[in-house]
């Protein structure tokens, strides 16, 4: 027989006996003003929130020109106003109430979303925790309105001479809800917050001027213009010139946007901006499709800056799926992940991806002389030149004519626009990953024989860990035969690594294998082998190497997909323009 739930066990204060005390009362239906400040906690997370949702609101109102003024972070004040279509003065009280809207009609408008609601609107949300001023009117209408509310509890309601438009004053926000103000953070990130908010909804909509006014000075302004204007103005000129813009119809998804070269990688996603028609929004499917298209083009731990575009149809994603509209969710998220990935890869291999290197302008002579000493230093150190080589362009590398080789470790070319520095182990790591991927895609590893069979003593946990991974180790290219206890004799290794050590190649592909919680699939075990013994077989700074050996390497690199970075996202050659050299010598 099923017992009835008790009542929690407490202590009491004089005695220390345990008494049960009955925490919970009888079911009742909330106070509307208890259930509209829980209903606000969903929508109005941070003053940023407010922004976002009220100029999503003057957008839908089809507003040419938007002012945002906050003060105190927007804790004390945000006013956004507009000159959209405003709302009708007799509908103005109904915008204040839970649920109404002018954009759904029916349960099936919910299936075909282009506006930026529906979640319920939040008006009534962001009123229940603040004192909010709305005055609005319509062309239509000589007089318009104006309606105050104090913790959505309305105040003021009378008629008020406006502008066509709509402003909207929130003040003191959470005045009603202390304990949400201390989740807070600082008022500077608060602020930065708010600004990124503006910058994203602006992004998407060049033809509509910003303004965003803080403490009363104007910290940004977005005049209307074209996609590229504002892009420039969001990103900066120097970042926007250097982004590669693209556009793709795959025929179910129309793909667009700016995608930051790989040189531009930050230490934290801020500057990735996605959009699914026209709405800002964060998804880990879309931003995990795009950063694995840069997958081996920026080093791990960092990542890339992008503005991306997605029109689908309506009826493919679901708006709804979250309070303040912030994510979405497609009908069929691994195919749009394997298109979005695809697009965005394809668009970075037909690019001329090679990194210029450019140092900060001297401010001063003396210091003009010290700096331009140091860099001439910094490539007058050991020089091995030989007879110049001249390689024309090949693949995705531009004509070069060899000069010589640095420090036992770097290759030095002229190009058209100025020096060309190439490191040879990040370029030989590229070139030999590449071919053992080719390898494997034919389903017969190249290998090379031993002329006579190396016997390796193992550990015994080593030991295990070959056995127990002998065909992947297969995959690679080794043909390895159990000898007695503990040894295995070696017949050929992948043919990439046959100038090395095979004994310390096995060595630390075990130990790779051997921390098996790093990867989770055997197609990720196996790519960290393919890497780890392209690494172990390429070519070693300090290695000295002959002319014909550079322009071989050369040549190969040309001839990879991905020619400008290893597989850890190195560069493997950078530029250093004419115009740097010449300014290392006060030339300009």
């Amino acid at each position: 027989m099923t017992q009835p739930a008790q009542p929690p066990v407490t202590m009491t204060p004089d005695s220390g006996a345990r008494t049960r005390v009955p925490t919970v009362g009888r079911i009742r239906i909330l106070e509307s003003s208890v259930a509209d400040r829980i209903a606000a906690g969903e929508v109005v997370e941070r003053p940023a929130s407010v922004v976002k949702e009220l100029v999503e609101n003057s957008l839908d109102a089809a507003a040419t020109q938007i002012v945002i003024e906050v003060d105190g972070a927007g804790v004390d004040l945000i006013r956004i106003s507009d000159n959209g279509m405003g709302i009708h003065p007799e509908d103005l009280p109904l915008a204040l109430q839970r649920f109404a809207t002018s954009k759904v009609s029916t349960a099936d408008d919910l299936e075909a979303i282009r506006s930026f609601g529906f979640r319920g609107e939040a008006l009534p949300s962001i009123a229940a925790v603040s004192l909010m001023e709305i005055a609005s009117a319509v062309a239509q209408e000589t007089v318009g309105r104006r309606v105050r509310l104090e913790g959505g509890a309305v105040a003021v309601d009378e008629p008020a001479g406006v502008a066509v438009g709509t402003v909207v004053t929130v003040r003191q926000l959470f005045f009603n809800t202390p304990a949400r103000r201390k989740f807070l953070k600082s008022a500077s990130r608060e602020f930065a917050l708010i600004v990124e908010t503006v910058n994203r909804l602006a992004v998407a909509h060049p033809s509509v001027t910003f303004r965003l006014i803080h403490e009363g000075a104007e910290v940004a302004r977005y005049p209307a213009g074209v996609d590229g204007d504002r892009v420039a103005s969001v990103w900066g000129e120097t970042a926007f010139g250097r982004a590669l813009p693209f556009s793709v119809d795959t025929g179910e998804i129309q793909i667009r946007g700016w995608l930051g070269r790989p040189e531009a990688v930050r230490a934290n996603r801020r500057q990735q901006y996605l959009y699914v028609n026209h709405r800002p929004i964060s998804s880990r499917v879309l931003t995990g499709a795009v950063e694995q298209a840069y997958h081996q083009l920026v080093p791990v731990g960092k990542f890339p800056s992008f503005i991306v575009f997605l029109d689908v149809s309506p009826h493919r994603v679901d708006v709804n799926v979250h309070p303040r509209k912030l994510e979405v969710r497609f009908d069929d998220e691994h195919d749009v992940f394997a298109i979005v990935e695809r697009t965005i890869r394809s668009v970075l291999r037909g690019a001329q991806l090679v990194r210029p290197v450019e140092a900060a302008l001297p401010t001063s002579a003396p210091t003009a002389v010290a700096a331009g000493t140091l860099a001439i230093e910094a490539i007058a150190g050991p020089l091995d030149a030989v007879t110049p080589v001249t390689l024309p362009a090949a693949g995705r590398l531009p004509a070069m004519r060899l000069l010589g080789q640095l420090h036992g470790s770097y290759l030095l070319a002229e190009g058209a626009d100025g020096l060309i520095v190439i490191d040879q182990h990040a370029a030989h790591e590229r070139v030999l990953y590449e071919r053992l991927l080719r390898s494997r895609a034919r389903g017969a590893p190249s290998t090379q024989l031993q002329v006579t069979p190396i016997p390796v003593s193992l550990p015994a946990d080593g030991f295990a860990v070959l056995t127990a991974h002998q065909g992947v180790l297969a995959q690679l290219g080794f043909d390895l035969e159990p000898f007695g206890d503990r040894t295995v004799l070696v017949r050929a290794v992948p043919h990439v690594a046959s100038q090395g050590a095979p004994q310390q190649l096995l060595a630390d592909l075990l130990a790779e294998l051997a921390e098996g919680d790093r990867v989770s699939t055997p197609q990720a075990v196996l790519e960290r082998l393919t890497i780890t013994t392209a690494c172990h077989s390429a070519i070693k700074a300090g290695d000295p190497l002959a002319r014909e050996e550079m322009a071989a390497l050369v040549h190969d690199l040309a001839q990879t997909e991905d020619p400008f970075t290893c597989f850890h996202g190195r560069p493997t050659l950078v530029t250093v323009p004419v115009a740097q050299v010449e300014r290392w010598f006060l030339r300009r």
